[in-house]
């Protein structure tokens, strides 16, 4: 599981993803570099032995503390978008920040964790090689936040887009329990459990999967009428009550990774779902 050719990571971003990445990677061997903005984190990273930076991605932070962080081999870039507009008007300028930043440091390669919200809802199956792509302002704020890390000079840099995240903390059933006349029940879902979020980013980082873009999502898609109301009732003992239609929906394709021998750990949802109360 370890890649011989790289001995220093930096996780940008140590949030629900990025702390279990950061611990997997230390028992991996891999010196590891977490980074956060609560200083209350700071003393949980220390204790998982992983080297913990509080980093804001603008002037407040010094340039050389931010140097230092990006002294490694591996950077993962693993910082979502924020959810209100004034977070995500910001979005943007950090990342220009850190390229700038990265441009004078050693880094060699690049994980950008982007989202499969840059695919449009056009009723099809979407690769990673598709052209149908979202006009929203999310997607189009995401999709320039990958065009920041493509082609750096002498960096290899790799995207992958992970769907909707479940798993520990983020069970699917607080969503909709009790609640009726649901929208779109018919549509398929996308979603994909936390070890496979950090098994797929393993997958590139063992196998030296550079220079690509991945789809990181289960490949079985049930419908949000029977996925959310198992996990409403398993989760709360409470059904999700769905109207049988089907809007506009799409199907995310994560064939490209498993024909890399990658083995999804939670292949089938609705069986993750039979196993788990929370």
């Amino acid at each position: 599981m370890r890649n011989k050719f790289i001995d220093n990571i930096g996780v940008l971003g140590c949030g629900w993803l990025g702390f279990p990445l950061a611990k997997k990677l230390v028992e991996y061997g891999y010196a590891v570099k977490g980074s956060t903005t609560s200083s209350e984190k700071i003393k949980l990273i220390k204790e998982s032995g992983i080297v913990p930076f509080l980093i804001q991605l603008d002037a407040q932070t010094p340039v050389t503390y931010i140097q230092e962080f990006l002294n490694v081999d591996l950077l993962i870039i693993n910082i979502p978008p924020g959810r209100n507009s004034s977070s995500a008007d910001l979005y943007i300028d950090k990342l220009e920040y850190l390229k700038t930043e990265i441009l004078k440091s050693s880094i060699k390669k690049i994980i950008f964790i982007s989202s499969t919200s840059v695919y449009a809802e056009n009723n099809k199956v979407q690769t990673e090689e598709s052209k149908d792509l979202s006009n929203s302002a999310t997607a189009l704020r995401i999709l320039s936040a990958e065009s920041i890390f493509i082609n750096l000079p002498n960096i290899d840099t790799t995207i992958i887009r992970m769907a909707g995240l479940i798993g520990p903390e983020r069970h699917p059933g607080r969503f909709f329990a009790g609640k009726v006349n649901i929208p779109n029940g018919l549509v398929p879902v996308n979603l994909i459990h936390l070890d496979d979020c950090i098994g797929v980013i393993s997958k590139v980082i063992t196998e030296n999967l550079w220079n690509q873009v991945f789809n990181g999502v289960a490949p079985s898609h049930p419908t949000k009428m029977e996925f959310y109301d198992l996990a409403s009732n398993k989760l709360y003992g409470k059904s999700a009550d769905f109207i049988a239609e089907k809007g506009s929906f799409k199907i995310i394709d994560s064939n490209k990774i498993i024909n890399k021998g990658y083995i999804f750990r939670h292949p089938d949802l609705m069986a993750w779902l039979h196993q788990n109360t929370k």
